[in-house]
């Protein structure tokens, strides 16, 4: 099973690739990422991949069994450039997308959260078996809330504190 990261030269991008060169019985591990020659101390092969060019996308998934679709950092792109993704993992025969989205992505009331839900209706409706990763991203939350100049909440596995 050939396991792909996007994003792999960002900071969870690294964590992931480290990880599973660790717990890797042999699987291949690639990175995808926008710069190859970035990722030459990943120790794995790199594959060129960016979001926004959609036309590169689909070669760059051959041979991938499983994604791991790490969200974009672009703010107001999400969507787009994640529905260029999922297409092109349905064009190359994706066994399995992993999307990293956002705690309680389903009713969060922040604006990122619309774009998570977006992308996680996109991902419901490509046929390709899903796993959603619905993580606290704080940096994120942070910014969004600062923005909407509003109270903070704590998100909790049991609700909002």
């Amino acid at each position: 099973m050939t396991i792909a990261v996007t994003g792999a030269t960002g900071q969870l991008g690294r964590l992931v690739i480290e990880s599973l060169k660790h717990k890797s019985t042999g699987e291949p591990i690639v990175a995808l990422v926008r710069s190859p020659e970035k990722a030459s101390d990943l120790g794995v092969e790199a594959r060129a991949f960016d979001y926004a060019q959609p036309e590169t996308l689909a070669p760059a998934l051959a041979g991938i069994d499983t994604l791991l679709l790490i969200s974009s950092s672009e703010v107001g792109q999400r969507e787009a450039q994640h529905r260029n993704v999922i297409e092109a993992a349905k064009t190359a025969g994706i066994k399995r997308i992993v999307y990293t989205s956002l705690l309680h992505a389903d009713r969060s009331p922040i604006s990122l959260g619309e774009e998570h839900r977006a992308t996680e209706a996109l991902l419901a409706s490509s046929g390709i078996p899903t796993t959603l990763l619905r993580n606290v991203s704080t940096a994120e939350q942070k910014s969004a809330i600062r923005r909407r100049k509003t109270r903070p909440s704590c998100y909790m596995p049991g609700g909002v504190a």
